[in-house]
């Protein structure tokens, strides 16, 4: 554990490395010392597995293989391993100085391990966090053709591919990673990209991952879903794309701690968007795509990898996932499709987020430290009673309630609201600070400052970066 000086109740700085690896149960390496750990609820039922003990390679590469771990976690839980512990949540911190938390993957992945945290380094820049976390897990050794005995082996080499060590022989990587792409070889699929195992004497010794030449987005109205992805918010992409899913949303927030936002269309489709860029398009495959799969591969050309029921068709940084239920024949050409979810490729999104709050007041968040000439800004600008207050020609904050249109903007500020709400009609929960006129709650972008000139009645509200002092 980071260890805590005297008298000052500061953390020294810890220079150690926590990666996850296993979303659930959270399970991991500590890269510097190269200690496996998994994570332990220090609170019965929080689910926040916040308390990290080490593990035997052993332990963990059972582990990863989905084997379990036995009685291991509630013995921990119990004060039974405490001489294991690597990390306390205790002084003010959840979580370890350096954590980097699996993201999310949209394909059920067939195997757990380090190897994803590989796969989502492939082409990305040399200085790109993917990379970074990439190379601690290396350790120096070759990412291009991982070994797995011998000088130069990968530090855990088990940990690669979950069930899958050295020595193992083809059966054996069948079972864990499905068929090979082509009959007889040993090329397999890992999401969009290829893994290239190699033998010696019948027994596991390298693995080499491959990117695929990209293939060009397809035609048809698929098409403009796809295109929107990585593209400003408001921007001309944007509008196509939400033409085409119906035009009117609501844009929910899934809590005040987050960013991402989710907008919800009456029509059904859902766009989820981050730092101001879309970031993922759900919606229904009738009306979209043909009927039946066979048509569906005819459209979109074969799949880069199938999963439960699931076709991934890869189109460069784009992904485009098919849902086709979990009762799906691979085998049946005539299997209609359910779902279609584009995504950009590495990007983890939720399959249904939490819904907390809609309003403008998500708008009026993502638009703070954004310049004026961006698609989300000029949209706030044109809103009727709407003053944006900038600084350096970057958004520093939203005023309304001082410029006309006060029951309009009031109504629109947080779906439900009354259009001339009282103080306590705000449904954002307790203050983080108040006063006799003022209440200011604290959002991951900024701050929400609401002003009652009589101490009851909302006067004005203002979404700032910074916050305001409070009277």
């Amino acid at each position: 554990m980071a260890k805590r000086k005297q008298g000052d109740g500061r953390r020294e700085p810890d220079g150690r490395g926590f990666v996850q690896v296993v979303r659930q149960p959270s399970t991991g390496v500590e890269a510097v010392s190269g200690r496996a750990w998994v994570g332990v609820d220090q609170q019965v039922g929080h689910g926040s597995a916040d308390a990290l003990f080490a593990l035997t390679q052993r332990q963990y590469a059972a582990a990863l293989a989905g084997e379990g771990l036995g009685s291991f976690e509630g013995e921990c839980w119990r004060g039974g391993h405490d001489e294991l512990l690597l990390f306390h949540p205790g002084g003010g911190s959840w979580r370890p100085e350096r954590w980097f938390p699996a993201r999310a993957r949209m394909l059920p992945p067939r195997f757990e391990g380090e190897l994803w945290w590989h796969v989502d380094a492939l082409d990305e820049p040399a200085d790109g966090p993917q990379a970074a976390v990439a190379r601690l897990l290396a350790a120096g050794t070759d990412r291009a053709v991982f070994r797995l005995t011998g000088e130069g082996a990968y530090p855990r080499p088990t940990a690669l591919i979950g069930g899958l060590g050295p020595g193992s022989d083809r059966a054996r990587a069948r079972a864990v990673l499905g068929e090979p792409v082509e009959e007889g070889g040993d090329v397999h699929a890992v999401e969009g990209d290829r893994v290239r195992l190699g033998y010696v004497d019948g027994g596991l010794a390298t693995i080499a991952l491959e990117r695929p030449a990209p293939q060009p987005l397809p035609s048809g109205p698929v098409r403009a879903f796809l295109a929107v992805l990585g593209e400003p918010e408001g921007g001309p992409a944007f509008r196509e794309a939400a033409r085409l899913a119906g035009g009117a949303h609501r844009r929910w927030a899934s809590s005040s701690g987050r960013s991402r936002r989710l907008l919800a269309f009456d029509a059904g489709p859902e766009v989820q968007v981050g730092d101001g860029r879309v970031l993922s398009v759900r919606l229904p495959a009738a009306g979209l795509l043909p009927g039946a799969r066979a048509d569906v591969h005819r459209a979109l050309g074969a799949p880069s990898a199938t999963v439960r029921g699931t076709d991934l068709h890869r189109y460069g940084t784009r992904d485009l996932l098919v849902g086709y239920g979990s009762e799906f024949d691979s085998a049946h050409p005539g299997a209609a499709p359910g779902t279609v979810t584009a995504v950009l490729r590495g990007v983890g999104v939720a399959h249904h987020p939490h819904r907390w709050r809609s309003g403008e007041f998500t708008l009026f968040l993502d638009v703070l430290g954004r310049p004026e000439p961006h698609p989300l800004v000029e949209l706030v600008r044109a809103l009727p009673g709407v003053r944006l207050v900038l600084r350096r020609g970057l958004v520093d904050g939203v005023v309304i309630g001082d410029r006309g249109h006060r029951s309009e903007r009031f109504a629109a500020f947080v779906d439900g609201m009354p259009a001339g709400p009282a103080r306590a009609d705000v449904p954002f929960g307790r203050p983080d600070r108040c006063g006799e006129h003022d209440d200011l709650r604290e959002f991951e972008q900024g701050w929400v400052h609401v002003h009652c000139a009589d101490g009851a009645a909302v006067s004005t509200v203002t979404v700032a970066r910074q916050p305001p002092p409070v009277r």
